[in-house]
C-alpha cells in the first residue's frame, strides 16, 4: 500500500471518528436540554399546587403573583402562564438549533478540510508518478544520444576511416547533440516558466517564415520524413514573443514527428486561420493519437500517457507543458483532440490579436 493510499485511510478514519463525536455531541446536547425542560416543568407544578393550596387557605394572590411570577390566576384556579410556556419553548428549540447549526457547521469544515487534504494527496501522487516517468524518460532520452556519440567517437579514435564514413559518423554526432541541446532547452524553458522569470515582448511576427524555419530545422535531422503540409497564409501574422511562439510551433512540430516515427504513410499538416479575435495554428498528424480523456492532461507537466517503461516514442513529457505555459503568458490558449490510439491527433493553439 502506498504512502498516499495510508493517509488517506487515516484521514478517513479521523473524520469518521469526528462526525461520530458530532453527532453524539448533538444527542448530548438534545438530551440535557430535554432534561433541563423536564425538571423545570416538575418545579413549576410544585410551585403551582403550593400556590393554590395558599390561595385556598386565604393568601391573597397579589402577594403570590410576587413570589410565583411563572403563574397566573384564572378565576380561581392557578395555572402556569401561556406566555410563559411559549417564550421557554421558542428558547429551548432556539438552543437546539444553534446546536444543530453549529454541529452541521463543524462536520462541514472537517469534511471540507478533508477533501482539500484528498486533493492535495492525490496531486502530490500524480505528480510523484509523472515525475518518476519523467526521469526515466530524461534518462532514456540522455542515454542514447550519448552512447551514440561515444560509439561514432571511438570509431573515428581507433579506426582509420575514409571521408564519406567520417563526415557520415559526424552528422550523427551533429543530430546527437542538437537532440541533447533540445531537451536542456526544454529543461531550462520549464525551470524558467516555475520561477516565475520568463518576460515575453510581443512583436508583430509573420506566421508563415516562422512555421517554414521550424519545419525546415525538424526535417533536418530525420531518417524518415513523414509527408508535411504547410498552410499558412504568407501575409497572416501575430503578435507574440519571437522565442516563445518559436518554441510553441516548434514542440507541436517535434510532438507530430514523435507520433508519427511508427506510422507507415505519416502526414502532417500545419495550418492557420485568422479569425475575430484571435489567430489559429494547427498542428495535426496521422500518427499514434490518444485517448480523448487524455487531452486535457498531455499538456500537464511531465505527463505522458501509458506505461513510462513499455512506451516506443521519444519525449519527456516537457514540450506540450510548456506550449501550455507560454500560450498563457501570450493570453492565448492550447486545446488538444483526437479520435482515439492509432487515429491521429489535432493540437491548436490560438494568439489573441491585439
Amino acid at each position: 500500500m502506498s504512502r498516499t493510499r495510508r493517509l488517506q485511510l487515516v484521514f478517513l478514519l479521523v473524520l469518521a471518528i469526528a462526525v461520530a463525536q458530532v453527532v453524539w455531541w448533538l444527542v448530548d446536547q438534545t438530551g440535557f436540554v430535554g432534561d433541563l425542560a423536564r425538571e423545570e416543568t416538575a418545579r413549576i407544578e410544585r410551585d403551582r399546587d403550593l400556590a393554590q393550596r395558599m390561595l385556598d387557605e386565604g393568601a391573597a394572590w397579589s402577594e403570590l403573583a410576587e413570589s410565583f411570577p411563572e403563574l397566573e390566576l384564572v378565576g380561581t384556579e392557578v395555572q402556569v402562564s401561556q406566555a410563559l410556556l411559549v417564550s421557554r419553548r421558542e428558547e429551548r428549540r432556539s438552543h437546539l438549533n444553534q446546536y444543530r447549526w453549529e454541529g452541521a457547521f463543524f462536520v462541514l469544515v472537517l469534511v471540507a478540510a478533508m477533501g482539500v487534504l484528498f486533493r492535495v494527496l492525490r496531486q502530490e501522487e500524480s505528480l510523484r508518478r509523472r515525475q518518476e516517468n519523467f526521469l526515466a524518460a530524461a534518462s532514456h532520452e540522455l542515454k542514447s544520444p550519448l552512447s551514440s556519440l561515444l560509439l561514432a567517437t571511438e570509431t573515428m579514435v581507433v579506426r582509420p576511416l575514409g571521408e564519406a564514413r567520417r563526415k557520415q559518423l559526424l552528422e550523427r554526432n551533429l543530430r546527437d547533440l542538437r537532440r541533447l541541446e533540445e531537451m536542456v532547452h526544454k529543461l531550462l524553458d520549464s525551470a524558467r516558466l516555475e520561477s516565475e522569470r520568463a518576460v515575453l515582448v510581443s512583436t508583430r511576427l509573420p506566421l508563415e517564415s516562422l512555421v517554414e524555419d521550424v519545419v525546415a530545422d525538424g526535417l533536418r535531422d530525420v531518417a524518415t520524413a513523414p509527408k508535411v503540409v504547410v498552410a499558412v497564409a504568407d501575409d497572416l501574422e501575430i503578435d507574440a514573443d519571437p522565442v516563445a511562439a518559436k518554441t510553441v510551433i516548434r514542440n507541436l512540430f517535434e510532438n507530430a514527428l514523435h507520433a508519427t516515427e511508427k506510422t507507415t504513410d505519416a502526414t502532417i499538416r500545419l495550418e492557420a486561420r485568422e479569425l475575430d479575435t484571435s489567430v489559429e495554428l494547427s498542428v495535426s498528424d496521422s500518427g499514434a493519437g490518444f485517448d480523448p480523456d487524455d487531452a486535457r492532461r498531455l499538456f500537464d507537466k511531465f505527463y505522458r500517457p501509458g506505461t513510462e517503461m513499455l512506451r516506443e516514442q521519444r519525449g519527456t513529457g516537457l514540450g506540450l507543458y510548456l506550449v501550455k505555459r507560454f500560450m498563457e503568458l501570450e493570453g492565448g490558449s492550447a486545446r488538444a483532440s483526437s479520435a482515439g490510439p492509432g487515429k491521429g491527433a489535432e493540437f491548436v493553439v490560438a494568439w489573441p490579436t491585439r
